[in-house]
């Protein structure tokens, strides 16, 4: 590509005859060509990640039906694409081809599908660029059908740019120009005043009005092989250059004449190639060096990118001799050329919610690492480490064995068992001198192992079955096997407890299966204390069963790991109670578990007063304990733990105790607040947040142990698993403080002030009523917003505790105040189930449960018992109704009430045939996929938080995104079990 600026013999703007063409008529000559692409990358892959998006592309081929558009809207990984015409006429679209490195990438379409009318192929018209071409590029920008942006070319020869971590293009010019086009418009043409296309649309500066277009040389080059159905070679030297002119060359040392005396083209060129970097273990590492200037490239002057892609991608498997300039001298070297699809993925390997695939040469690039490992696109269970699903990490080796590729690693998994540890080797790409070695389990419960391999005839993306780590039944036993019992932390505080307390702790980890009570997937390690080893109950934050949905394992001592389910979490305070099989702990390698109940009943269980001397043991999330003397510093009411808006669970007010000093157990740590005589009186804990910016952060409170008591009891004195769920009652109102200064205005008699302040347990504020949760009948006595509760069932209000709970009662009788009188109410109370979700069923990627008591506070109405409240990128749903949120009302015009109704819906408008038949003419590589994906256009309609009745269409994609649910087992000890749909 010339890159001087025009001769006398180009014409003005590239036409012949300009007169001939007009701008006002470049909309209607193209529009039948340009095409609004929908875009569902199924999952995360390389360098893109799941998502939706819209783009741009048009037709190049009418008769075959090929459409242009970028790399990074087609994506390299699952995805499939729809296309929509200017009379919103809609095709599927084929991902036929991308290149491994430059940003495009070719669609097919059937033609037949095109009825109405033909479009015209829009010619691709490299040779006419030239700086201060006035041109425009016409697209979909922002998802606008046929926006028309001008501008006027200006540097032909920049480097391709920076986008960051992401996709990167390397070894090619970029056109630099200014327009005012955003997102949506990538993939559009951009073309002069004829309608040729001269580049096309590839990305902006987010910052200016820049924007970044590629020449069309190698896209013509690929483009006549894609159209002859081949494959087009393309070579690499794992080695990246970039375009310096000749001002900077000569500053190296080498002028114009002397690279010209040496064979370089200096004429008509702006400047030379330089070597801008090698990969470890590369073809030219220790051969090319960095900084290296190209003069020729076997025998041929390279000054330009488009003329060593040609020599490059001419020599795949062979040698091709460079001559470059290097430390004042001119030296000629041999390097080998690879194919470059060799180092392209084209499998993805879905194994216990974790994506894996060979490290991409585009990620290796912009980690300056060697092209070997098993990249972690993703890991929705846990099974690798949501940690290292950060963009660059790789497996390098299991069990010991080295895993330089996906199918290294595959055959070291093919003799694993299913439920067996496997130890793992990771390295971060960006610290390669270091390894991480720890232990991964496959999750118990997780969707089918799966192997997709893309189809290069179709660009389709087959599924297959990885038999590897079959389900097979072993001693489930840690292989984190700790050095022994560590010693009391302090030897003045009673030994004997401090020992108790370190054999009832147990380590916690909770592995979400999939969404649930709206958080995400996510892998919580907590610390637990036992309660109860003959029944085998831990009581734990609720940070560890804040997504109840999750499968959890109990480790004592860092010896034995067992499995256990979630039975209780309380609906008002942030505590839950595990369970496990006491039996269990027997087994061939350690024998009898030594392990210790706590007695919570012993000694008083009144409220700890400030100033009581107390000592708090404590075990944080990395089981490392630890024993301190505080003091109860103040007590006072605790609010919420996540913000308003938000859907997180909501803890209601309580009294609750701070302690000095303050000592915080870490995000799901827990502690034992003591008295002198080793009595439990109250727990000590950090609620949970929603996590949000804007939520409240809380410090580590401490709840009596009161109100922690009769959950136990009710677990205690109930032979099933999941104990009595229903004994917190609640009068479904908030309360706010009222000075007794205050009291006296709203009608809080002279007697009842004196009471508060002068009896036993002085106390100076009141309680009124701010707002009602839940409206009643009118004719059920209920609170009122003013109301303030001086009694309950005859003893006299003093604190929030005596408000917020009321177990086991399905009334209680209060003295209220209400328009400055005195009066006495009857009021129903509103059972609370501890009961956690317990079925979540995932269609078209959305996934959908029972509502749970924050989203039925928030409801104006409940239309129905299914609610939706998120959705997986790149799915149906994400794609079409991309808001969660709201009820379900009907699913293809059949009436939803429950859960059980989705589930008798999905199965009646699934069709395997067409599933089976889609992939039948994929397996036959057949030209065109006519028609849609495989899948039914359904209708879905809902009722949002406020009331409002929404209604819209999505397709699903079984092959993508099957149909599933997960349920408790009561027949499996009440443990998760899926199964497809």
């Amino acid at each position: 590509m010339s890159v001087s600026e025009p001769s006398d013999t180009k014409p003005t703007n590239g036409s012949s005859n300009p007169a001939a063409f007009s701008w006002d008529t470049i909309q209607d000559r193209l529009r039948e060509s340009i095409v609004s692409i929908q875009c569902n990358r199924t999952m995360t892959f390389d360098t893109e990640s799941a998502g939706c998006a819209n783009a741009t592309g048009f037709v190049i081929d009418v008769e075959q039906g090929i459409i242009l558009s970028n790399r990074h809207v087609m994506s390299p990984g699952p995805s499939y694409h729809k296309g929509v015409f200017f009379n919103n006429t809609e095709v599927f679209l084929q991902s036929l081809y991308y290149d491994p490195v430059h940003d495009f990438a070719f669609f097919r379409y059937d033609p037949k599908e095109l009825t109405t009318f033909t479009p015209k192929a829009i010619p691709l018209s490299p040779e006419r660029v030239f700086s201060g071409l006035q041109f425009r590029l016409v697209g979909n920008d922002s998802n606008e059908k046929m926006s028309v942006h001008s501008g006027e070319l200006s540097q032909l020869d920049r480097n391709a740019p920076d986008y960051g971590h992401g996709y990167n293009d390397y070894n090619t010019f970029y056109i630099q120009a200014s327009t005012t086009s955003k997102g949506g418009s990538s993939g559009s043409p951009v073309v002069d005043i004829e309608g040729n296309a001269i580049a096309i649309k590839a990305g902006s500066n987010k910052s200016s009005l820049s924007c970044f277009l590629l020449p069309l040389q190698r896209v013509v080059y690929a483009f006549g092989y894609i159209q002859r159905g081949e494959i087009p070679p393309r070579g690499t030297m794992q080695t990246t250059f970039k375009h310096i002119t000749h001002v900077q060359a000569d500053r190296f040392g080498l002028s114009i004449k002397t690279a010209a005396d040496e064979g370089a083209r200096t004429d008509g060129v702006t400047g030379f190639l330089t070597v801008e970097k090698i990969l470890p273990d590369g073809p030219a590492d220790g051969i090319l060096h960095v900084g290296d200037i190209v003069i020729s490239m076997d025998g041929r002057p390279v000054a330009e990118f488009p003329e060593m892609s040609e020599i490059v991608d001419a020599a795949v498997g062979k040698t091709i001799d460079i001559k470059v300039y290097r430390e004042k001298s001119f030296k000629t070297v041999s390097v080998a050329v690879q194919d470059l699809y060799a180092i392209t993925p084209s499998r993805v390997l879905r194994i216990g919610g974790a994506f894996l695939h060979d490290l991409s040469f585009q990620k290796a690039l912009r980690a300056s690492a060697p092209v070997v490992g098993v990249y972690i696109a993703n890991d929705f269970n846990g099974f690798i480490g949501s940690q290292f699903s950060n963009m660059y990490h790789v497996v390098t080796a299991v069990n010991g064995t080295a895993t330089p590729n996906l199918a290294a690693l595959m055959d070291v998994l093919a003799g694993v068992c299913r439920d067996e540890a496997i130890v793992l080797t990771i390295k971060n790409l960006l610290d390669l001198r270091n390894e991480i070695v720890f232990v991964a389990r496959h999750p118990s419960v997780s969707l089918q192992n799966l192997l997709f391999t893309r189809n290069t005839s179709t660009g389709f993306w087959l599924q297959e079955p990885f038999t590897g780590m079959a389900s097979v039944s072993t001693p489930c036993v840690s292989s984190q096997i700790s050095d022994g019992p560590k010693p009391p932390p302090t030897a003045d505080i009673n030994s004997a407890f401090s020992d108790l307390f370190a054999q009832s702790t147990v380590a916690i980890e909770a592995r979400a299966i999939c969404p649930a009570d709206n958080y995400s997937f996510e892998r919580v390690g907590g610390s637990g204390v036992v309660l109860d080893k003959t029944r085998g109950i831990i009581l734990c934050s609720a940070e560890v069963s804040k997504n109840p949905a999750a499968m959890y394992s109990i480790i004592f001592g860092g010896l034995v790991r067992v499995a256990a389910t979630l039975v209780y979490t309380h609906p008002l305070f942030p505590i839950s109670f595990l369970k496990y099989d006491p039996s269990d702990l027997v087994n061939d390698t350690f024998g009898d578990v030594s392990v210790a109940s706590l007695d919570i009943f012993k000694g008083s269980s009144d409220r700890l007063d400030i100033g009581a001397s107390v000592t708090v043991y404590m075990t944080n999330s990395n089981d490392d304990k630890s024993i301190m003397p505080a003091t109860v510093l103040s007590r006072s009411t605790a609010g919420d733990t996540t913000c308003y808006w938000c859907l997180h669970k909501r803890y209601f007010k309580s009294e609750v105790f701070l302690l000095t000093p303050a000592t915080n157990v870490g995000r799901a740590g827990i502690g034992i607040v003591c008295d002198a005589e080793n009595n439990i009186r109250g727990i000590w804990i950090k609620p949970p947040t929603c996590g949000h910016i804007h939520a409240p952060d809380k410090e580590t409170i401490g709840l009596d142990i009161s109100l922690v008591q009769p959950a136990l009891e009710s677990l205690q004195n109930s032979d099933s698993s999941g104990g009595r769920d229903d004994i917190v009652r609640v009068l479904d109102v908030v309360y706010t403080e009222k000075w007794l200064s205050v009291a006296r205005v709203y009608g809080v008699s002279e007697e009842h002030i004196r009471n508060l302040a002068y009896g036993p347990d002085p106390q100076n504020q009141v309680f009124m009523v701010t707002k009602i949760l839940h409206q009643r009948a009118p004719d059920v006595p209920s609170l009122k917003v003013g109301d303030i509760v001086l009694q309950v069932d005859g003893k006299v209000v003093r604190h929030m505790n005596d408000l917020a709970c009321h177990y086991s009662r399905d009334s209680v009788d209060l003295t209220i105040v209400r328009n400055r009188k005195e009066l006495s109410i009857r009021i129903p109370t509103t059972r609370l189930s501890g009961k956690s979700t317990d079925h979540v069923v995932c269609w078209s990627g959305t996934f959908m449960q029972k509502p749970w008591y924050r989203v039925l506070e928030r409801a104006n109405r409940i239309p129905s018992e299914v609610f939706i409240f998120t959705s997986l990128c790149g799915s149906p749903m994400n794609a079409e109704l991309n808001r969660g949120g709201f009820f379900v009302i009907s699913i293809d015009e059949q009436k939803i009430a429950t859960l059980d109704d989705v589930v008798r819906v999905i199965e009646a408008i699934k069709s395997q045939n067409e599933v089976r038949d889609f992939i039948e003419n994929v397996s036959s590589k057949q030209r065109y996929l006519s028609g849609k994906m495989p899948g039914r256009d359904v209708v879905v309609r809902g009722v949002t938080l406020s009331g409002q009745e929404i209604v819209g269409t999505i397709r699903t994609n079984d092959h993508y995104f099957p149909a599933w649910q997960i349920h408790r087992d009561p027949e499996a000890g009440d443990f998760w079990s899926m199964t497809t749909i």
